[in-house]
């Protein structure tokens, strides 16, 4: 059975409320129900939207007519800004956190960089627009 590098649920329905975000982008606010994805509950969304909001990506608005929407133009916005206010700074293992395993002349290090470069840059190259299908 293979291990597979996972991205979290959180982080995928987070990407995906994003996306419907998008596709309504400069129609008016989305309520979290019209934006929620494969039966997410209010709640779990806008447990979702804290942070997405803290990073300046959501706003919010209260009240009759009230909901989110994004405060750039979708295709100003890269997938790896969402994923990065989800999950906290891309790394694929502790010592790119500055958990290292102590040794001096850690020869996988140049390797799970690399990686996670060239993801990082993959994430940089697609937008919210490349969610939403645009």
């Amino acid at each position: 059975m293979p291990t597979f590098f996972r991205i979290s649920n959180r982080c995928h329905d987070g990407l995906l409320f994003m996306g419907r975000l998008a596709l309504e982008w400069g129609k008016g606010a989305v309520t979290i129900e019209t934006a929620a994805c494969h039966g997410a509950s209010a709640g779990y969304l806008e447990q979702i939207v804290a942070p997405l909001r803290q990073a300046g990506l959501v706003s919010g608005k209260r009240g009759p007519g009230g909901g989110y929407s994004l405060t750039r133009d979708p295709q100003k916005i890269t997938v790896r800004e969402v994923v990065e206010a989800l999950e906290g700074r891309l790394a694929l293992v502790a010592c790119q956190v500055g958990q290292c395993c102590g040794e001096n002349h850690c020869g996988s290090a140049a390797i799970w960089n690399k990686l996670r470069d060239r993801i990082g840059e993959t994430l940089d190259s697609l937008t919210l627009a490349d969610v939403a299908g645009e």
